[in-house]
């Protein structure tokens, strides 16, 4: 992963996951490894949550299709290391936060 092209999106749209039994079968402690290392960094990188979640479904039966978005995030942290959330033992109280989405009234 070290020579490999970074990403901005983690994810490819229109990516459907499934738990196809006909796929080729990958090192599953080497899967179950990556998944539990990127489960650890959502505390620090919040937008890697949905990504991680969608590939721990499928720590049972990881195959091929599910280890090339394992590395894909991989490919999307390497080009986002500056960004995240740094925590401080006696750091500011305030949090500031920034979202692109819209919200809608209710």
């Amino acid at each position: 992963m070290d020579r490999s092209n970074l990403v901005k999106n983690f994810i490819v749209s229109g990516c459907k996951l499934s738990k196809d039994e006909k796929g080729a079968k990958v090192d599953a402690s080497m899967f179950k490894q990556v998944v539990g290392s990127l489960t650890y960094l959502t505390t620090t990188k919040p937008d890697l949550m949905y990504g991680v979640s969608l590939i721990s479904r499928f720590i049972s039966c990881s195959m091929e299709q599910h280890w090339l978005v394992a590395k894909r995030l991989l490919r999307y942290l390497k080009g986002t290391t500056n960004l995240g959330i740094f925590y401080k033992k006696r750091g500011c109280k305030q949090l500031t936060a920034y979202s692109d989405s819209d919200l809608l009234e209710m």
